[in-house]
């Protein structure tokens, strides 16, 4: 099923009417212009479309310095699977090869990798990166983060494009999902804090979500580098 969302889709949203299985190279047209466009004339009745880019959000406290590359990076943890697909694009939509997009997260207790205060020291589950395809696009599996206080369901993203200044931002989920994936057994009911009571949640990085907690999910997002 698709979750519900809290608001409209946002243009960024629609802007790749990007299911997972689009970005997964199962139909080869996407509504975000490729070099190929440009060079044989296609899609010129978009060709004063712009894209807004991605607002910035904190990196946070955890993140250590870029992360090794690979697409899975739960190395096994126990929690919902997740399967992300995340494509970028220029502010005027057009997608991006050869980025380089780090990915992280907690996991389903709210602890990240790496770090002391979780007693996680030496470890590095749901961190990771890759380099944009051809249609600037990469894919992530983890685990779905769990929801610690005064902070909604989320991920962390940076993107460094060349000739674009380095984005930092963070991803969200749907409420009614989030409740779902927060109700199984592995997240033992912990308490959800909502996007509308996060501070930092904003509405152009809610991703776009299809599946359920007994197979997984899939989530799409699009992020906009700026000039």
């Amino acid at each position: 099923m698709v979750w519900p969302m809290p608001t409209p889709p946002t243009r960024r949203q629609a802007l790749a009417s990007l299911t997972a299985a689009t970005l997964a190279g199962c139909v080869t047209t996407s509504t975000a212009r490729t070099d190929d466009d440009d060079a044989t004339g296609a899609n010129d009745d978009d060709s004063s479309e712009s894209c807004e880019p991605t607002g910035p959000q904190t990196a946070g406290p955890y993140y250590p310095g870029e992360p090794t590359t690979r697409v899975d990076i739960s190395e096994g943890i126990t929690g919902v699977t997740l399967e992300l697909d995340l494509q970028v694009v220029d502010s005027s939509c057009a997608v991006l090869a050869g980025a380089e997009v780090d990915l992280w997260c907690a996991d389903k207790d709210g602890r990240y990798s790496g770090y002391e205060d979780f007693e996680t020291e030496g470890e590095s589950w749901q961190r990771g990166q890759q380099v944009t395809d051809a249609q600037g696009r990469v894919r992530f599996t983890c685990v779905f983060p769990g929801s610690y206080p005064g902070r909604a369901m989320h991920l962390h993203a940076k993107v460094r494009a060349e000739g674009h200044p380095e984005l930092t931002t963070q991803t969200y989920f749907p409420d009614a999902l989030a409740a779902a994936v927060l109700g199984t057994a592995d997240y033992e009911g912990a308490e959800q804090t909502t996007n509308g009571d996060d501070n930092f949640y904003a509405g152009d990085t809610l991703m776009d979500v299809t599946g359920d907690v007994a197979t997984g999910f899939s989530a799409v997002v699009v992020l906009t580098v700026d000039d």
